[in-house]
């Protein structure tokens, strides 16, 4: 039953996004059209992953931690983490790896709406430009995403965070608020099933702003590595 599920969600999931990409690709000469459709995307999916894989997905601490903080390092397990921000904020950009820009019109959308966009080679230049799109989207009020370990993880894996959140922490001097989320077992790597379950995304306290680089990823790591 959980294979015919996920399949008939994957399914719905694959046609719902072509037929988007091509019925509304002309949204792509507005930005605002194009985040527009983005969040409605995302709740759609959310909905059909609810009612089909009975996959529910539960907030906590939310409420006041979200408005102390426009920078969120969240624990990045599988692809539900890129899609679930982008229907929970109005104004949401995920900092993602630059090959996901080509792919066909999900790539499209992510840059008409603003996403930014890091190669993983030339390090000292993409940080450089990172930190400057970064503090030009928090000028803008934009919630900012990013996973600092740099790629998915298995559920309960412990590696070692990138220094690129300290960079932003720093440059920035913003307060970071970690994010556990634990959505690998339910949207598993491979992405073809979908088993049923609860996620839990938890806000936890916000890191102010002045801590040593030691401090603040010992701190951080405590928070989203289980």
């Amino acid at each position: 039953m959980i294979i015919i599920r996920s399949l008939f969600f994957n399914l719905l999931f694959v046609i719902f996004t072509l037929l988007l990409g091509v019925l509304f690709l002309p949204l792509l000469i507005s930005s605002t059209a194009s985040n527009k459709l983005a969040n409605f995307w995302a709740a759609t999916t959310l909905f059909l992953l609810r009612n089909i894989c009975n996959v529910n997905i539960i907030f906590k601490n939310n409420i006041n931690m979200c408005s102390k903080g426009n920078v969120f390092a969240v624990r990045h397990e599988s692809v539900l983490d890129t899609i679930l921000f982008i229907n929970y904020f109005k104004d949401v950009k995920y900092i993602m790896k630059k090959e996901l820009q080509y792919i066909p019109f999900y790539g499209w959308f992510a840059v008409r709406c603003g996403h930014i966009f890091v190669k993983r080679q030339g390090a000292g230049i993409t940080l450089k430009k990172m930190l400057k799109e970064v503090e030009k989207k928090l000028l803008e009020n934009n919630k900012l995403i990013i996973f600092p370990h740099g790629t998915r993880i298995k559920p309960k894996q412990r590696i070692k965070i990138k220094p690129g959140i300290f960079a932003i922490y720093r440059h920035t001097e913003s307060i970071i608020v970690p994010v556990h989320i634990s959505s690998g077992k339910e949207w598993e790597r491979n992405g073809i099933i979908k088993n049923p379950g609860i996620i839990e995304v938890v806000f936890h306290k916000p890191i102010e702003a002045g801590l040593q680089k030691r401090q603040f990823l010992k701190l951080l790591e405590a928070k989203i590595n289980p």
